[in-house]
């Protein structure tokens, strides 16, 4: 790559004001702090797939299933 050529410019296919995916993060996550819980007993913590209650967040499809 010629030293005079902005980054955005190394591939012909970017649109000229676009940001050079080289320099982009791949991900980035947020995990809020969990306050320990009394978990779930082993039989209802294997079917509800979680031993804490504050993860257990059950989905039917797209929405969510209120307890």
């Amino acid at each position: 790559m010629p030293m005079n050529m902005p980054m955005n410019q190394t591939d012909p296919a970017l649109p000229a004001d676009s940001i050079d995916p080289r320099l982009l993060s791949l991900a980035m996550a947020f995990v809020p702090a969990q306050s320990f819980d009394t978990p779930y007993e082993p039989a209802l913590a294997f079917s509800r797939g979680t031993i804490f209650p504050a993860l257990d967040k059950p989905f039917l499809r797209e929405e969510a299933v209120p307890r």
